[in-house]
């Protein structure tokens, strides 16, 4: 399942981290001009400061800090943040870590990184399935992805392809 492009750390840091962002705007933890320009950060595939990310996304660091910890690597290597991301994002949310515990189980669900699927395109917008569940989330970060391909997806986003 190992699929890490090309992207540096910070790049492929930010394809998963970015839809929590949504999240982050509705707490007031960040402004609009902010979540905007990390939306063409990400899209456009702009590379972001260390520092900046880390002062975004101070509890996502925390816990892949924890992971880098576990596996003696760098917070900055790529295989420690998918490594968090795919494998163990989902058990800090089932635990209510940080955050997660003052969110609804449907969001916490909504929260989690599954691979899925994708059934159908239409334009920027993918159908996929995972376990017993069907939605559709936004084919962005993934453009080349197409019907029968599995992709990782994370809130309202397919975020990467998976070989």
């Amino acid at each position: 399942m190992k699929q890490i492009k090309n992207d540096s750390p910070e790049n492929y840091f930010l394809k998963y981290a970015f839809p929590c962002a949504n999240t982050l705007l509705c707490n007031n933890q960040i402004t609009k001009k902010e979540f905007k320009e990390l939306q063409k950060d990400v899209l456009e595939g702009k590379t972001v400061h260390r520092e900046r990310l880390l002062k975004l996304f101070p509890a996502a660091f925390r816990r892949i800090s924890e992971v880098a910890d576990k596996i003696n690597k760098c917070v900055w290597d790529s295989e420690v943040i998918r490594h968090y991301f795919i494998d163990e994002h989902n058990e800090y949310i089932d635990r209510g870590e940080g955050n997660y515990k003052n969110f609804p189980k449907t969001f916490r669900n909504f929260c989690k990184v599954y691979k899925a699927e994708i059934v159908k395109k239409e334009g920027r917008f993918l159908s996929v399935k995972y376990n017993s569940m069907k939605r559709e989330v936004l084919a962005d970060l993934v453009p080349e992805a197409e019907k029968g391909d599995v992709v990782t997806i994370h809130q309202g986003y397919a975020v990467e392809k998976i070989e």
